[in-house]
């Protein structure tokens, strides 16, 4: 091979002008393009990525519309647990009831103004008994087991005539404050 001759020079100048132009492929638009590889091949595993979780979330959808179930019967329980203010005259006609049944005689029977608190209100009663022992006992597991949260925080007991008791109760029942009312979160079912 002698590069005198001008088809080796030919040759010689052809495979530089190729290797030339090769270089200048894979430095430039190659180059370009291996990013926008890399940027896609990271769109593509981002994207994968939450389809995995949607999947996953679709597969625990039956658990959660159970636990929402679940979750709407203990509101609706609590809701009977906590009346608004329109229901506390039922649920003070529940106490004298309780009293009854338990043969309590009611001296005094006196409900106060609400007192505001910051999420509900404490409706507080004053109550004044005359029975034995085991009536008042039985009266306070009657108000203990009504559907609605009654408090008594305080007896207190003294002797009364003919064997019996007088106690002075103090009693507290709440209500949702108003403007506090809490809103279905999830729409109701078909």
């Amino acid at each position: 091979m002698n590069l005198r001759e001008s088809k080796t020079q030919q040759l010689v100048l052809f495979f530089f002008i190729l290797i030339l132009l090769l270089v200048v492929f894979f430095l430039v638009p190659h180059k370009n393009n291996r990013v926008k590889i890399a940027q896609l091949t990271s769109t593509r595993d981002s994207l994968q990525i939450e389809v995995q979780k949607a999947e996953q979330a679709r597969a625990r959808l039956p658990e959660l519309q159970a636990k929402i179930a679940r979750l709407e019967i203990e509101w609706e329980k609590a809701q009977e647990m906590l009346p608004q203010e329109k229901e506390i005259p039922s649920l003070i006609q529940q106490i004298s009831n309780s009293g009854t049944k338990a043969g309590v005689s009611f001296l005094l029977f006196k409900p106060s103004g609400p007192v505001q608190k910051q999420n509900y209100s404490e409706i507080p009663v004053q109550i004044k008994v005359q029975c034995g022992y085991h009536q008042l006992g039985k009266f306070l597991s009657n108000i203990g087991n009504l559907a609605r949260i009654v408090n008594v925080p305080s007896v207190k007991i003294k002797t009364g005539q003919k064997k019996s008791i007088e106690a002075d109760l103090s009693a507290i029942t709440y209500t949702v404050a108003r403007g506090k009312e809490v809103q279905r979160a999830v729409p109701p079912r078909k």
